[in-house]
């Protein structure tokens, strides 16, 4: 018997639960530094994307409201964990860089991140990832497809 289509509402609460999942195999790490889970996953996004370091370009990846991840920012610049810099390319953006003082914590959640991501996956075959793999890359052409009919910027930078 054929499985039905997934619903936009299973979806969601799939990704809510990725979510979820995630920030639980972070919490000791936000516990340990005193960063509640947004800012730690902010300074990881900025040093595991250093070329994507603006706080627009967090929001877009990322899904967070601008507000929120300036509060973060602020935070985080102010823990001596990051640090601003003008962009060579365009005076008018604020380019993000993680500080030498963040290495450790960042060294951590790799760490974790690399732990969660090989939970996430286990009993999987390298065939099923790869098919994964596969179908996420076609759901993201369908999804730029959608948006780009509907005027919208493609934001999976």
């Amino acid at each position: 018997m054929e499985r039905p289509m997934p619903t936009a509402s299973a979806m969601f609460h799939h990704a809510n639960r990725l979510r979820k999942a995630y920030h639980t195999v972070l919490a000791p790490l936000c516990r340990e530094s005193g960063l509640p889970p947004m800012a730690l996953d902010i300074l990881l996004y900025v040093a595991n994307n250093p070329q994507s370091s603006t706080a627009t370009q967090i929001c877009e990846n990322r899904g967070f409201k601008s507000a929120i991840v300036s509060v973060h920012i602020d935070r985080l610049v102010r823990a001596g964990l990051l640090c601003r810099s003008t962009d060579p390319a365009d005076r008018r953006k604020t380019c993000l860089c993680c500080t030498e003082e963040a290495q450790p914590l960042i060294v951590r959640g790799r760490a974790l991140q690399q732990t969660f991501g090989k939970a996430l996956l286990a009993g999987l075959s390298p065939q099923q990832i790869e098919t994964m793999h596969a179908c996420i890359a076609k759901i993201d052409a369908n999804m730029d497809a959608m948006l780009a009919a509907a005027g919208e910027e493609e934001t999976n930078a």
